[in-house]
Protein backbone atom coordinates (compact mmCIF):
# COMPACT_ATOMS: atom_id res chain seq x y z
CA UNK A 1 0.00 0.00 0.00
CA UNK A 2 1.54 3.57 -1.31
CA UNK A 3 1.86 6.00 1.95
CA UNK A 4 -0.74 8.47 0.86
CA UNK A 5 -3.59 5.03 0.56
CA UNK A 6 -2.45 4.18 3.80
CA UNK A 7 -2.99 7.58 5.49
CA UNK A 8 -6.12 7.72 3.84
CA UNK A 9 -6.98 4.60 4.83
CA UNK A 10 -6.22 5.03 8.57
CA UNK A 11 -7.95 8.25 8.47
CA UNK A 12 -11.15 6.78 6.51
CA UNK A 13 -10.79 3.67 9.14
CA UNK A 14 -10.06 6.06 12.28
CA UNK A 15 -13.46 8.64 10.94
CA UNK A 16 -15.66 5.70 10.87
CA UNK A 17 -14.64 3.87 13.92
CA UNK A 18 -15.53 7.05 15.90
CA UNK A 19 -19.10 6.86 15.67
CA UNK A 20 -19.04 3.10 16.14
CA UNK A 21 -19.33 1.83 12.27
CA UNK A 22 -17.27 -1.43 11.42
CA UNK A 23 -15.15 -0.44 8.93
CA UNK A 24 -14.26 -3.91 7.32
CA UNK A 25 -17.95 -4.43 7.02
CA UNK A 26 -18.37 -1.00 5.78
CA UNK A 27 -16.14 -2.23 2.38
CA UNK A 28 -17.63 -5.02 2.41
CA UNK A 29 -21.22 -3.90 2.18
CA UNK A 30 -20.13 -1.50 -0.96
CA UNK A 31 -19.49 1.94 1.16
CA UNK A 32 -23.19 2.39 1.82
CA UNK A 33 -24.28 5.57 2.52
CA UNK A 34 -20.58 6.68 3.00
CA UNK A 35 -22.09 10.34 2.78
CA UNK A 36 -23.28 10.15 5.98
CA UNK A 37 -20.81 8.25 7.63
CA UNK A 38 -18.85 10.58 6.47
CA UNK A 39 -20.49 13.36 7.72
CA UNK A 40 -20.81 12.11 11.01
CA UNK A 41 -17.36 11.65 11.41
CA UNK A 42 -16.33 15.15 10.89
CA UNK A 43 -19.66 16.35 12.87
CA UNK A 44 -18.04 14.29 15.79
CA UNK A 45 -14.36 15.72 14.81
CA UNK A 46 -15.91 19.47 15.14
CA UNK A 47 -17.53 18.77 18.38
CA UNK A 48 -14.23 17.09 19.82
CA UNK A 49 -12.50 20.83 19.25
CA UNK A 50 -15.19 22.99 20.40
CA UNK A 51 -15.16 20.62 23.91
CA UNK A 52 -11.47 21.04 23.86
CA UNK A 53 -11.86 25.14 23.22
CA UNK A 54 -14.89 25.68 25.41
CA UNK A 55 -13.29 23.97 28.35
CA UNK A 56 -9.99 25.71 28.04
CA UNK A 57 -11.43 28.88 27.71
CA UNK A 58 -13.70 28.02 31.06
CA UNK A 59 -10.27 27.02 32.61
CA UNK A 60 -8.96 30.27 31.10
CA UNK A 61 -10.95 32.27 33.01
CA UNK A 62 -10.34 29.94 37.06
CA UNK A 63 -6.97 29.64 36.41
CA UNK A 64 -3.36 31.79 35.94
CA UNK A 65 -1.49 28.85 34.99
CA UNK A 66 -1.72 27.55 31.61
CA UNK A 67 -0.16 24.22 32.16
CA UNK A 68 -2.83 23.38 34.43
CA UNK A 69 -5.40 24.61 32.09
CA UNK A 70 -3.90 22.90 29.44
CA UNK A 71 -4.05 19.50 31.32
CA UNK A 72 -7.61 19.81 32.84
CA UNK A 73 -8.94 21.18 29.61
CA UNK A 74 -7.19 18.18 27.86
CA UNK A 75 -8.58 15.87 30.38
CA UNK A 76 -12.37 16.85 30.66
CA UNK A 77 -12.70 17.47 27.15
CA UNK A 78 -11.33 13.80 26.57
CA UNK A 79 -13.86 12.93 28.88
CA UNK A 80 -16.70 14.70 27.23
CA UNK A 81 -15.81 13.36 23.55
CA UNK A 82 -15.20 9.60 24.86
CA UNK A 83 -18.63 9.95 26.85
CA UNK A 84 -20.18 11.58 23.81
CA UNK A 85 -18.98 8.95 21.49
CA UNK A 86 -20.07 6.10 23.82
CA UNK A 87 -23.52 7.28 23.52
CA UNK A 88 -23.99 7.82 20.09
CA UNK A 89 -22.06 4.53 19.60
CA UNK A 90 -24.71 2.77 21.59
CA UNK A 91 -27.62 4.68 19.83
CA UNK A 92 -30.36 1.83 18.94
CA UNK A 93 -31.77 2.42 15.35
CA UNK A 94 -35.30 0.56 16.94
CA UNK A 95 -38.17 2.60 17.55
CA UNK A 96 -41.93 2.04 18.51
CA UNK A 97 -44.66 2.61 16.59
CA UNK A 98 -46.53 5.75 17.79
CA UNK A 99 -49.75 7.56 16.84
CA UNK A 100 -50.64 7.43 13.34
CA UNK A 101 -48.33 5.17 12.45
CA UNK A 102 -45.33 7.58 13.36
CA UNK A 103 -42.21 6.11 15.15
CA UNK A 104 -40.99 7.08 18.07
CA UNK A 105 -37.57 6.57 20.09
CA UNK A 106 -37.59 3.78 22.51
CA UNK A 107 -36.73 4.69 26.54
CA UNK A 108 -33.13 3.59 26.04
CA UNK A 109 -32.25 6.24 22.90
CA UNK A 110 -34.70 8.94 24.80
CA UNK A 111 -32.51 8.77 27.71
CA UNK A 112 -28.98 8.48 25.09
CA UNK A 113 -30.77 11.98 23.51
CA UNK A 114 -31.25 13.61 27.04
CA UNK A 115 -27.36 13.06 28.13
CA UNK A 116 -26.51 14.36 24.51
CA UNK A 117 -28.24 17.27 24.94
CA UNK A 118 -27.07 17.47 28.33
CA UNK A 119 -23.39 17.82 26.97
CA UNK A 120 -24.53 19.70 24.63
CA UNK A 121 -25.69 22.38 26.84
CA UNK A 122 -22.72 22.33 29.22
CA UNK A 123 -20.15 22.61 26.55
CA UNK A 124 -22.46 25.68 25.02
CA UNK A 125 -21.70 27.79 27.97
CA UNK A 126 -18.52 28.52 27.93
CA UNK A 127 -18.56 29.25 24.46
CA UNK A 128 -21.79 31.41 24.53
CA UNK A 129 -19.57 33.49 27.15
CA UNK A 130 -16.35 33.79 24.68
CA UNK A 131 -18.47 35.00 21.71
CA UNK A 132 -19.97 37.77 24.16
CA UNK A 133 -16.98 38.67 25.99
CA UNK A 134 -16.89 42.38 24.63
CA UNK A 135 -20.04 43.05 25.95
CA UNK A 136 -19.21 40.40 28.75
CA UNK A 137 -16.32 42.69 30.21
CA UNK A 138 -18.07 45.75 30.17
CA UNK A 139 -21.20 43.97 32.51
CA UNK A 140 -18.42 42.49 34.84
CA UNK A 141 -16.58 45.97 35.17
CA UNK A 142 -19.83 47.41 36.14
CA UNK A 143 -20.64 44.66 38.85
CA UNK A 144 -17.22 44.87 40.30
CA UNK A 145 -18.13 48.24 40.84
CA UNK A 146 -20.87 47.92 42.46
CA UNK A 147 -19.70 44.27 44.37
CA UNK A 148 -16.64 46.67 46.10
CA UNK A 149 -18.66 49.33 46.59
CA UNK A 150 -21.65 47.30 48.66
CA UNK A 151 -18.69 45.71 50.51
CA UNK A 152 -16.89 49.44 51.66
CA UNK A 153 -20.48 50.13 52.82
CA UNK A 154 -20.82 47.35 55.11
CA UNK A 155 -17.03 47.02 56.02
CA UNK A 156 -17.57 50.31 57.23
CA UNK A 157 -20.49 50.13 58.98
CA UNK A 158 -19.27 46.86 60.80
CA UNK A 159 -16.77 49.81 62.40
CA UNK A 160 -19.01 53.01 62.53
CA UNK A 161 -20.54 52.42 65.90
CA UNK A 162 -16.50 51.86 67.20
CA UNK A 163 -15.23 55.29 65.55
CA UNK A 164 -18.15 57.03 66.85
CA UNK A 165 -17.57 55.78 70.54
CA UNK A 166 -13.71 56.90 70.35
CA UNK A 167 -14.84 60.44 68.39
CA UNK A 168 -16.78 60.96 71.35
CA UNK A 169 -14.56 59.79 74.04
CA UNK A 170 -12.12 62.34 72.56
CA UNK A 171 -14.08 65.06 72.66
CA UNK A 172 -15.39 64.56 76.06
CA UNK A 173 -11.31 64.49 77.16
CA UNK A 174 -11.13 67.75 74.79
CA UNK A 175 -13.61 69.60 76.96
CA UNK A 176 -12.07 68.03 80.10
CA UNK A 177 -8.44 69.54 79.11
CA UNK A 178 -5.33 68.91 81.20
CA UNK A 179 -2.14 66.51 80.59
CA UNK A 180 -3.90 63.83 81.37
CA UNK A 181 -6.95 64.24 79.13
CA UNK A 182 -3.52 64.91 76.24
CA UNK A 183 -2.53 61.41 76.27
CA UNK A 184 -6.06 60.30 76.44
CA UNK A 185 -6.68 61.93 73.09
CA UNK A 186 -3.05 60.75 71.91
CA UNK A 187 -4.94 57.10 72.82
CA UNK A 188 -7.77 57.66 71.35
CA UNK A 189 -6.43 59.14 67.95
CA UNK A 190 -3.80 55.58 67.60
CA UNK A 191 -7.19 53.79 68.18
CA UNK A 192 -8.93 55.42 65.19
CA UNK A 193 -5.83 55.25 63.21
CA UNK A 194 -5.20 51.55 63.45
CA UNK A 195 -8.90 51.16 62.80
CA UNK A 196 -9.21 53.06 59.90
CA UNK A 197 -6.20 51.36 58.66
CA UNK A 198 -7.52 48.05 59.17
CA UNK A 199 -10.85 49.49 57.38
CA UNK A 200 -8.42 50.29 54.28
CA UNK A 201 -6.08 47.09 54.48
CA UNK A 202 -9.83 44.76 53.86
CA UNK A 203 -11.14 47.21 51.30
CA UNK A 204 -7.67 46.59 49.46
CA UNK A 205 -7.36 43.27 50.03
CA UNK A 206 -11.28 43.38 48.68
CA UNK A 207 -10.68 45.28 45.65
CA UNK A 208 -7.74 43.14 44.63
CA UNK A 209 -9.80 39.68 44.70
CA UNK A 210 -13.07 41.26 43.37
CA UNK A 211 -10.69 42.07 40.48
CA UNK A 212 -8.86 38.97 40.27
CA UNK A 213 -11.90 37.02 40.03
CA UNK A 214 -13.16 36.12 36.75
CA UNK A 215 -16.43 35.97 37.98
CA UNK A 216 -17.15 32.45 35.89
CA UNK A 217 -20.62 31.86 36.93
CA UNK A 218 -21.80 35.38 36.77
CA UNK A 219 -20.85 35.92 33.06
CA UNK A 220 -23.18 32.85 32.35
CA UNK A 221 -25.63 34.66 34.30
CA UNK A 222 -25.41 37.94 32.67
CA UNK A 223 -24.95 36.16 29.48
CA UNK A 224 -28.72 35.46 29.35
CA UNK A 225 -29.87 38.87 28.60
CA UNK A 226 -28.74 38.93 25.50
CA UNK A 227 -30.77 37.28 22.32
CA UNK A 228 -27.80 35.74 21.22
CA UNK A 229 -27.18 33.21 23.77
CA UNK A 230 -29.83 31.43 22.66
CA UNK A 231 -28.71 31.34 19.35
CA UNK A 232 -25.29 30.40 20.17
CA UNK A 233 -26.69 27.41 22.54
CA UNK A 234 -29.29 26.20 19.79
CA UNK A 235 -26.44 26.40 17.26
CA UNK A 236 -24.29 24.24 19.84
CA UNK A 237 -27.02 21.75 20.28
CA UNK A 238 -27.73 21.47 16.83
CA UNK A 239 -24.21 20.58 16.34
CA UNK A 240 -24.21 17.34 19.07
CA UNK A 241 -27.28 16.70 17.87
CA UNK A 242 -26.39 16.18 14.00
CA UNK A 243 -24.44 12.69 14.55
CA UNK A 244 -27.44 11.13 16.57
CA UNK A 245 -30.01 12.29 13.88
CA UNK A 246 -27.26 11.38 10.79
CA UNK A 247 -26.42 8.06 12.40
CA UNK A 248 -30.34 7.75 13.09
CA UNK A 249 -32.11 8.21 9.59
CA UNK A 250 -30.01 5.97 7.86
CA UNK A 251 -31.75 3.21 6.15
CA UNK A 252 -32.13 -0.30 8.33
CA UNK A 253 -32.77 -1.42 4.44
CA UNK A 254 -29.18 -0.14 3.60
CA UNK A 255 -26.58 -2.86 2.60
CA UNK A 256 -24.56 -2.05 5.44
CA UNK A 257 -27.13 -2.58 8.41
CA UNK A 258 -28.43 -5.70 6.28
CA UNK A 259 -25.57 -7.28 7.02
CA UNK A 260 -24.59 -5.99 10.33
CA UNK A 261 -27.62 -7.51 11.91
CA UNK A 262 -27.07 -10.94 10.07
CA UNK A 263 -23.61 -10.57 11.56
CA UNK A 264 -25.22 -9.63 14.87
CA UNK A 265 -27.68 -12.53 14.17
CA UNK A 266 -25.83 -15.14 13.32
CA UNK A 267 -23.41 -14.62 16.56
CA UNK A 268 -26.39 -14.38 19.40
CA UNK A 269 -27.43 -17.56 17.80
CA UNK A 270 -23.89 -19.06 17.93
CA UNK A 271 -23.48 -18.22 21.30
CA UNK A 272 -26.76 -19.05 22.72
CA UNK A 273 -26.50 -22.63 20.74
CA UNK A 274 -22.90 -22.81 22.88
CA UNK A 275 -24.77 -22.19 26.03
CA UNK A 276 -27.45 -24.40 25.18
CA UNK A 277 -24.71 -27.52 24.67
CA UNK A 278 -23.10 -26.43 28.27
CA UNK A 279 -26.32 -27.07 29.63
CA UNK A 280 -27.32 -30.20 28.83
CA UNK A 281 -23.34 -31.27 29.15
CA UNK A 282 -23.65 -30.19 33.00
CA UNK A 283 -26.90 -31.86 33.63
CA UNK A 284 -25.12 -34.82 32.24
CA UNK A 285 -21.91 -34.97 33.65
CA UNK A 286 -23.09 -33.80 37.12
CA UNK A 287 -25.86 -35.86 38.06
CA UNK A 288 -25.87 -38.21 35.32
CA UNK A 289 -29.39 -36.80 33.64
CA UNK A 290 -29.33 -37.00 30.19
CA UNK A 291 -31.47 -35.17 27.35
CA UNK A 292 -32.42 -32.44 30.12
CA UNK A 293 -33.03 -29.54 27.86
CA UNK A 294 -32.98 -25.96 28.68
CA UNK A 295 -36.68 -25.02 28.69
CA UNK A 296 -37.69 -22.10 26.73
CA UNK A 297 -40.54 -19.58 27.95
CA UNK A 298 -40.61 -18.03 24.06
CA UNK A 299 -40.97 -19.01 20.74
CA UNK A 300 -38.48 -16.97 18.88
CA UNK A 301 -35.45 -17.63 21.70
CA UNK A 302 -33.10 -15.89 22.68
CA UNK A 303 -34.60 -12.70 20.99
CA UNK A 304 -37.70 -14.34 23.25
CA UNK A 305 -40.32 -11.30 22.08
CA UNK A 306 -42.72 -13.94 21.28
CA UNK A 307 -44.06 -15.43 24.34
CA UNK A 308 -45.38 -19.23 24.39
CA UNK A 309 -48.86 -19.87 25.55
CA UNK A 310 -49.46 -21.30 28.62
CA UNK A 311 -51.34 -24.34 28.03
CA UNK A 312 -52.92 -26.96 29.88
CA UNK A 313 -51.59 -29.60 30.98
CA UNK A 314 -53.77 -33.03 30.53
CA UNK A 315 -51.50 -35.10 32.67
CA UNK A 316 -48.56 -35.69 34.38
CA UNK A 317 -46.11 -37.44 31.63
CA UNK A 318 -46.95 -34.16 29.49
CA UNK A 319 -45.96 -32.29 32.19
CA UNK A 320 -42.57 -33.94 32.51
CA UNK A 321 -42.54 -34.14 28.76
CA UNK A 322 -42.58 -30.30 28.25
CA UNK A 323 -40.34 -29.79 31.26
CA UNK A 324 -37.47 -31.83 29.28
CA UNK A 325 -37.99 -30.43 26.50
CA UNK A 326 -39.68 -33.65 24.26
CA UNK A 327 -43.13 -32.02 23.52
Amino acid sequence: MKPIERSTFFSKKVLLSLIGVDYELFERSGRSNAVQFAMTGIFVILILIISFLSVFYAFDLMFDKWHAELLLSLFFSVMFFNLYVFLIQTFSKESFPGFGGIKILNTSNLSRLGFVLLLGFLIAQPVRIFLLRSKLDVDIADFKAKLYQSFAEKNARLYSTEINNLHAKKQRFIMLGGETAEEEIIQVDKELTDINQTVEQANALAAATIDDSSFFIKRIELSNRYPQTTIITTLVLIIFLMPVALIYFVPTTSHYYKQKKENERSLILTNYGDFKIRYKRLFQEKYGLKDIQFYEHFDDPPFNSLKKSNGAYLNQDEFFERLTGHE
